[in-house]
């Protein structure tokens, strides 16, 4: 998760310039948890707001000053009177007090139609940057500010996350943003202490050409569109539907100033037949509602056309796919409690599950020392929730007078706490196939050797070895079964990745690692007050000063032991 603040005090610094909005990780349903605050996900212009007593600027999330669109906004900030920097959305509403986008693109800044600047967070205070404070303090700060401002609506904070986005989808809004209560500022990021769960499958997206018509009296028969992965522009999908008849011309006359000769798309553009198509610069950004998405990461058809986004640079659309909302221990606990008390934590079966005969995809294969540790001993089927596992020689000793079957028994206990830890992170699994503390064996690669439940996360081999495939099947444990088969394969502890398998180049916490020393006239295995003595004090005296530096500067740690 990304680093909490804990009464962390205000920074003086100088009154900022520009500071980039942070975005929330797209989910697929909303999380329930104590841990989050929920609110209206609105649907309108995201602006930031500087307050400089009398002077005020209204700034894009890509650098463009939009004030002079909104002089009712810019008097009701100038009458706080304060220094500040605001975050929030430009909000028009309909008859039905219903956010109304389009409504926003026509406003004209007369007073005749009201809009409301809708306020959420705060970034700065007289002289001070917020960052580091926890949301909801400041959140406390902001609605001590904007309280009785006719044009100023703060955002309401919910708790219950599932209701509302049930209450959203009821009114037919656009759906919810669910936030770490802890979570501090993170200028440009997008992390997993704030999420947004649409009630609809709607995003933005660049257009990079249009579809000619067949059809006499069609400006055009689609737009094809995409959206930045990688800093590569990619073809994601088309839109034929949404268009008013009486505006088509328009837009085609947006895009034939755009035209070029070659495709802007690193990909092929798919499903147009022997139309002929118009490639233009990616510059136009609009807003598309569609299906869902394709296993290969395109837009499932009908994807229709909702409007351009002028307030959004073409360079920051980047493709979104939605990742699993996080699980909260609770819920994770109740996945993996067994149905009736009254069952043992893991039953045996008669199953019919038979393993996968062993095929080596890489030619130095670390499944080859699994199997060998394996070969001979013997091995149970287990019918557990998700799928079918096997356990192998589960009355191997590993330390005096506990069992490989005892290691088993304690992760099955432990997994409601620990998956939602390791949810969606790939792990590098190291194997201790000759006892606890002898030579450790390396296992990154499947190679198709997964429980059928497990989540695999396939990355391209950075670096070509000639006895490697040239891609790695990482294990990603989301389940209690993937986790008991990681035991079964020889692990003791687990290792995941300091980032998620969406994510894979951004880490989201940071482990500083302590390893207390072995005094070389003792043998591999021995434990005792001598090892406590040297290594461990060590350890403790480092990890004391660690924690001196991580309380200065307000980061919040914990230790962890394996």
């Amino acid at each position: 998760m990304v680093t909490r603040a804990k009464a962390v005090k205000s920074r003086k610094t100088p009154y900022p310039e520009f500071i980039e909005p942070m975005l929330c990780l797209l989910t697929d349903k909303p999380v329930q948890s104590t841990a989050y605050l929920y609110e209206i996900k609105w649907d309108g212009y995201r602006l930031i707001a500087y307050v400089n007593k009398k002077s005020v600027r209204l700034m894009t999330r890509g650098g463009k000053d939009y004030t002079s669109r909104y002089p009712i906004i810019v008097r009701a900030l100038r009458q706080l009177n304060i220094v500040a920097v605001l975050d929030g959305e430009m909000v028009v509403f309909d008859n039905e007090q219903k956010p109304d986008f389009h409504a926003v693109q026509l406003y004209n800044g007369s007073d005749s139609d009201p809009i409301y600047y809708c306020v959420f967070d705060l970034l700065y205070l007289n002289g001070n940057t917020l960052f580091d404070i926890p949301l909801e303090e400041r959140k406390k700060r902001l609605s001590d500010l904007v309280s009785g401002n006719e044009w100023l609506m703060l955002s309401e904070s919910f708790e219950d996350g599932p209701g509302l986005f049930a209450e959203m989808q009821k009114r037919g809004w656009e759906g919810i943003v669910a936030k770490r209560k802890d979570s501090t500022y993170l200028p440009g990021k997008r992390v997993d202490s704030w999420l947004k769960i649409p009630t609809r499958k709607q995003q933005e997206f660049v257009i990079g050409g249009w579809v000619e018509s067949s059809s006499t009296g069609r400006s055009f028969k689609s737009l094809l569109f995409g959206a930045y992965k990688d800093g590569e522009f990619r073809w994601v999908g088309r839109s034929g539907s949404g268009y008013k008849q009486k505006e088509m011309p328009g837009i085609l006359e947006r895009l034939k100033p755009l035209e070029i000769t070659k495709t802007p798309f690193v990909n092929k553009v798919l499903d147009v037949g022997d139309a002929k198509i118009h490639y233009i610069k990616p510059q136009l950004v609009a807003f598309f509602e569609f299906a869902d998405w394709t296993s290969t990461g395109r837009i499932r058809k009908p994807a229709t056309f909702k409007g351009f986004r002028f307030d959004k640079n073409a360079s920051q659309v980047l493709l979104e796919m939605p990742v699993r909302a996080p699980v909260s221990a609770g819920q994770a606990k109740k996945n993996s409690e067994p149905k009736s008390k009254k069952e043992k934590p893991v039953r045996e079966t008669t199953s019919s599950y038979t393993k996968r005969k062993p095929a080596y995809l890489n030619a130095s294969s670390a499944w080859k020392e699994v199997d060998k540790s394996w070969a001979g001993k013997e091995k149970m089927t287990f019918e557990l929730e998700n799928c079918s596992i096997e356990l192998h020689n589960v009355d191997r000793v590993l330390w005096k007078d506990v069992t490989k079957a005892h290691l088993v028994m304690y992760y099955q206990r432990i997994a409601p706490y620990l998956l939602p830890y390791i949810q969606d992170r790939p792990q590098s699994l190291n194997l201790r196939l000759s006892g606890v503390t002898g030579k450790a064996t390396f296992l990154k690669d499947m190679e198709n050797r997964q429980p059928d439940c497990a989540t695999l996360y396939t990355e391209k081999r950075k670096h070509h070895k000639d006895d490697k495939r040239d891609i790695i099947q990482y294990l990603v444990t989301n389940n209690l079964e993937t986790l008991l088969f990681m035991i079964d394969v020889g692990c003791i502890d687990v290792n995941p990745w300091n980032a998620r398998w969406q994510q894979p180049d951004e880490p989201d916490f940071v482990i500083i690692e302590l390893d207390p020393t072995i005094p070389d006239h003792l043998e591999h295995g021995a434990v005792g007050i001598e090892i406590d003595n040297q290594g461990f004090k060590k350890a403790i005296q480092v990890a004391k000063a660690v924690k001196k530096v991580m309380d200065k500067y307000g980061i919040q740690g914990f230790p962890k032991t394996s």
